[in-house]
């Protein structure tokens, strides 16, 4: 190779040079940007499927428990908007499968399902990638919610990208070994520029580097189209992550009120209980519901039921300072965190604020609705040491006042 080379003459060395070196650093680009577009899509990929999995696995859970079929079949058909979910199984902790949706009929046996060990993982086959939850029911596992996520957008997505690098680098490659010998050092100079550029996206992985135009050339050309490629991978690149930031948010709201989940109330009340030690305050966590909700919900419908929530939460929080966390943790049950003063008075005041504010009717449609709330209070550090206690003692609080006849509040008091 060394003495092929050293019998060239100049011209033909520059121009070996000069193809060598654009295949080099074209493939090197190609292999880079298709590597980060694939690690980062199959790590988005995984953690939508994933993040999906789980807000359905909560959704199925009342279902599972009493293995209402056409309840999981229901649950387990939400999914059929994500185009690229093929196929979703609800089964025991046996394995045995309880329900199931296939995008595409008739079914066909999955193998894979009967042969998976049961436990919370995500693993790949062929194009297909495979993700299992646990479903949990009162403190337990109640069986287990499989995904199975086509991964052939991603693929596709790839060798189109692959596909139109490669052409940009052809078109670079075909350019210069063509024009090379008629260039002057003037019109190198841009290209050196270009190389430039291109070899700091490699070194930096960055979709944000921009080469400079200098020509209306060819070499200008190029680095047009070579811009127009890193902002289309730059705006997908954006938009996945715009559809992660989305994911994240649904995956710790409530889709009816908006309001923080489970996940998300569980997550604020460890800050606050860590907050309350540094500072050795203390801080009140409400358990509260609407008194005779499922009459209600069976009198007027689901949907009056759903706008009543909806309203009653917009109640609940003109009550409550913007410091204080309010989350709906499941049917009608809602959740309060809020920091108690020197007196400890705060709780007591916000309770008997909230009372009053529920007496006044509601007006859904052509009913009125009057309605009221039972609240059961537990303080921290006084009443509980860990968060599950103390949500557990506002929880027994919250059932003294139902047995006193509702319409009101009580403090935790230990038996």
């Amino acid at each position: 190779m060394l003495q092929f080379y050293n019998k060239l003459n100049i011209s033909k060395k520059l121009d070996f040079m000069n193809l060598s070196t654009a295949l080099i650093a074209g493939i090197i680009a190609i292999i880079f940007i298709v590597l980060y577009q694939y690690i980062d899509g199959t790590k988005i990929l995984k953690y939508q499927s994933r993040t999906l999995a789980k807000v359905l696995a909560q959704n199925i859970a009342p279902a599972l428990l009493f293995k209402d079929a056409k309840n999981i079949d229901e649950s387990l058909s939400s999914v059929k908007y994500a185009e690229n979910i093929l196929e979703a199984y609800a089964l025991d902790v046996n394995g045995n499968i309880l329900g199931v949706y296939v995008q595409k009929q008739p079914y066909k046996k999955n193998n894979e399902i009967e042969k998976m060990t049961l436990k919370e993982e995500q693993f790949s086959k062929g194009f297909e990638l495979y993700t299992v939850v646990p479903v949990h029911a009162e403190n337990r596992t109640i069986g287990y919610l499989v995904l199975v996520h086509s991964t052939q957008m991603l693929i596709t997505h790839l060798l189109t990208q692959t596909l139109f690098i490669t052409l940009i680098i052809l078109v670079s490659i075909i350019i210069t070994s063509r024009y090379y010998k008629l260039l002057s050092r003037k019109i190198l100079n841009p290209i050196a520029k270009l190389n430039k550029g291109t070899t700091k996206i490699i070194q930096t992985k960055t979709l944000h580097t921009h080469v400079r135009v200098y020509n209306d050339d060819e070499i200008g050309e190029l680095a047009k189209n070579f811009n127009i490629m890193i902002n289309t991978l730059s705006e997908y690149h954006e938009e996945l992550n715009r559809q992660k930031d989305l994911l994240d948010y649904k995956a710790n709201h409530d889709d009816l009120t908006d309001l923080p989940n489970r996940a998300l109330f569980n997550d604020r009340l460890a800050v606050a209980m860590k907050k309350a030690d540094r500072n050795k305050s203390a801080l009140g966590v409400f358990f509260l519901d609407i008194d005779y909700f499922k009459q209600i919900n069976d009198q007027y419908g689901h949907d009056v039921g759903d706008e009543l929530l909806k309203r009653f939460s917009q109640r609940l929080q003109e009550c409550l300072r913007a410091a204080d966390t309010l989350a709906r943790i499941g049917g009608d049950e809602f959740m309060i965190i809020l920091e108690e003063n020197k007196e400890m008075t705060t709780s007591k005041t916000v309770a008997k604020k909230i009372v009053e504010a529920m007496k006044e009717p509601i007006a859904l449609g052509e009913s009125t609705l009057k309605i009221s709330t039972s609240i059961g209070i537990a303080i921290y550090p006084q009443d509980a040491k860990d968060a599950e206690e103390l949500v557990k003692n506002a929880d027994m609080a919250m059932y003294k006042v139902k047995e006193s006849g509702r319409d009101g509040f009580a403090f935790f008091q230990a038996e």
